[in-house]
């Protein structure tokens, strides 16, 4: 028995809008994103094509049918979806003419356009998009990265004429930083803790 469709009321959402959907859905792209090249690197490539597959306890939900896609990058033909394309261009990206791409969100956080804010302090480095060139706004991407700081550590030092060492550099007496976990969680990148959705996008 096919379950009943969900109500997804698109009338509530403008077209381009986008919401989180936490159902299973029936047709989304599997193809390796090209848009983060320069941010994962042969290893992370290899990590990310061994994912576990998909364990459903309920029907996907042909959302589709509903007038909402799922931000998987796909390209669409301009003559078909002329409203979302109205929205969204060919800032996502196109593969010849007639055509333009969605968004591609899988495996992304979000993060508010700064636009002037002075919040994201590598704004003006963000990536296109498409993932080329320079762009800080809507849609653009930016690489994972860790905040520059430093820490206290261990230098050599002279060591005293008659000290025990007989060399010419002692140390000073090791101290290991403190942390609020340990043994510390350890991965290929850094994270908050999370929970995996869709973003799916208004078409129609």
């Amino acid at each position: 028995m096919i379950p009943p469709l969900p109500n997804l009321d698109a009338a509530a959402t403008p077209i381009g809008g986008v919401v989180l959907f936490l159902g299973v859905v029936a047709q989304v792209s599997k193809r390796p994103s090209t848009r983060w090249s320069g941010c994962r690197d042969a290893t992370d490539a290899g990590q990310a094509s061994a994912q576990p597959a998909v364990t459903a306890a309920a029907a996907p939900v042909l959302i589709e049918a509903l007038g909402w896609m799922v931000c998987d990058g796909r390209s669409l033909d301009v003559a078909r979806f002329p409203g979302l394309y109205a929205v969204l261009g060919t800032r996502y990206g196109t593969p010849g003419p007639g055509q333009f791409c969605l968004p591609d969100l899988r495996g992304a956080f979000v993060r508010g356009v700064d636009a002037g804010a002075g919040v994201d302090p590598d704004a003006g480095q963000r990536r296109g998009p498409d993932g080329s060139g320079k762009d800080g706004g809507v849609g653009s991407l930016q690489c994972d990265a860790l905040q520059s700081h430093t820490h206290t550590y261990d230098k050599a030092v002279p060591a005293t004429v008659g000290s025990a060492e007989n060399t010419a550099l002692g140390t000073t007496a090791g101290t290991p930083t403190s942390a609020p976990d340990a043994p510390a969680r350890v991965s290929s990148e850094t994270r908050p803790i999370n929970v995996a959705v869709y973003y799916i996008i208004r078409y129609r």
